[in-house]
């Protein structure tokens, strides 16, 4: 059986291949990227998607 498309065209990935599904550390995401994520909407979609809706009640941490 062929792998499926994703909706950008391309195969779908099985999860047994070299971290396709590798997992996300949404506090390590926080800590980068924090006050872009949390200052548009695209970032607060990801963020509650990917990490919870709890991460978008966090304060952007403090530079440094």
């Amino acid at each position: 059986m062929d792998a499926p498309n994703t909706t950008a065209g391309g195969k779908l990935l099985s999860c047994a291949m070299d971290d396709a599904c590798s997992t996300l550390d949404c506090d390590a995401v926080m800590k980068d990227y924090a006050d872009a994520l949390l200052t548009s909407q695209e970032g607060e979609d990801f963020l509650a998607h990917y990490c919870g809706v709890q991460y978008l009640q966090r304060p952007i941490p403090a530079p440094g």
